[in-house]
């Protein structure tokens, strides 16, 4: 099973912008880091000050994940140069919920991996939310290393 990276269009990015805001924001309050009244907008100012003129914001690349013909996906990579080495943080990876469970994570894992090796990227990071146990695991089997933990405990 392969799946593609296609340059995102301004047609879909227009539809994954306003979503992934949302689904963003969703993902701070369940993990308690905000508010759902202000989480919204927060998570807005954020997506404005990374990418303030869209697809062509410099040193991003949004990616529609391809299966065939059918966009399954989208994938955010940010790419930046450190200590004379090109790395690649991922922004934001997304499968369709009705292609969740059908190994096109891994497979997508894998492309994004051919692609960065195609640009010279000697790193790639990404965050992922403590309670997304499934992509936690997908990311470990696929070889990334917990670099720190963020941990708190509920008083009240």
């Amino acid at each position: 099973m392969s799946v593609k990276l296609a340059r995102m269009n301004e047609e879909a990015f227009n539809q994954y912008y306003n979503s992934a805001i949302q689904e963003y924001a969703n993902e701070h309050v369940k993990a308690g880091n905000w508010g759902e009244e202000e989480a919204f907008d927060k998570a807005k100012k954020q997506f404005e000050q990374l990418l303030p003129d869209g697809l062509e914001t410099n040193a991003h690349v949004l990616f529609s994940i391809m299966y065939g013909n059918e966009t399954i996906g989208t994938l955010w990579l940010n790419i930046k140069s450190k200590q004379h080495e090109k790395h690649g943080f991922i922004y934001d990876i997304k499968l369709d919920d009705d292609q969740r469970g059908k190994g096109y994570g891994k497979a997508t894992m894998i492309a994004l991996e051919e692609y960065a090796k195609s640009e010279n990227i000697n790193q790639i990071s990404l965050h992922v939310f403590a309670h997304n146990e499934r992509a936690f695991a997908l990311y470990e089997k696929m070889g990334y290393k917990a670099k720190s933990y963020n941990m708190s405990k509920r008083l009240s």
